[in-house]
């Protein structure tokens, strides 16, 4: 089942069911073809559910975001990864050191606000 997308005024806010592989991929597959995408942020809010993403998944989903990079994105692009902690924060760490050469700035987050603050700075 794909999550909840809602385009709020200054990003795109992201929350998956349950953080796994498939409905994060089905995800991205969806956000990239939104033309919204182009011109904000994005916050995935990934604060429900037990954790089903593979280490290998991680390298899975940067190589969809590097096939699909739609052309003509805004620069300094964020993207915010919002956890509850423990594994899931370990996994997200690893996934901004995963694509750091990828022109999006991705950073992990505890909490929604402090996310959505980030993302509105220039």
């Amino acid at each position: 089942m794909l999550p909840e997308i809602t385009i709020k005024e200054d990003y795109i806010l992201i929350e998956p069911l349950e953080p796994e592989f498939w409905e994060v991929y089905l995800s991205l597959g969806k956000l990239l073809k939104m033309p919204e995408y182009r011109y904000k942020n994005v916050i995935w809010n990934f604060n429900e559910g037990p954790l089903r993403i593979t280490y290998d998944d991680l390298y899975r989903i940067k190589g969809l975001l590097e096939e699909n990079y739609p052309e003509n994105v805004k620069l300094n692009k964020k993207a915010a990864l919002v956890v509850a902690g423990g594994l899931h924060a370990a996994m997200a760490t690893e996934y901004t050191k995963i694509a750091a050469d990828f022109p999006v700035e991705f950073k992990v987050f505890s909490d929604l606000a402090a996310a959505e603050k980030w993302i509105v700075q220039n």
